[in-house]
């Protein structure tokens, strides 16, 4: 893991970030999981983000829920000044919709 100079750790949100996630980041489904790649749209570093199952399904599993938001959060391995116990991420989030339909 690395630490870029130019950036710390800050816990915080944009109207921005989710527009540019929803024009970067793909969505992949994995048996029972949505899986969400692309960069952070603060720090830019590449990152994964697992939705499960039981968020975008029916209570009975058969079909799925309209679309929602899902908050996300950076999850990139690298540690940012300030960060709080050393953990990853440079600390942004943002809600993105999952498109209705979406199915693992």
């Amino acid at each position: 893991m690395s630490t870029p100079p130019s950036l710390r750790y800050q816990h915080g949100t944009d109207a921005e970030f989710a527009r540019r996630a929803a024009a970067t980041f793909t969505l992949e489904h994995f048996d029972s999981a949505l899986v969400l790649f692309g960069p952070c749209p603060r720090c830019g570093q590449q990152m994964t983000f697992t939705v499960i199952e039981e968020l975008f399904r029916s209570a009975d599993g058969a079909a799925p829920v309209p679309a929602r938001p899902v908050v996300m959060y950076c999850t990139a391995e690298t540690v940012y000044e300030g960060s709080p116990d050393g953990h990853t991420g440079c600390g942004a989030f943002w809600s993105l919709l999952l498109p209705s339909g979406a199915e693992a």
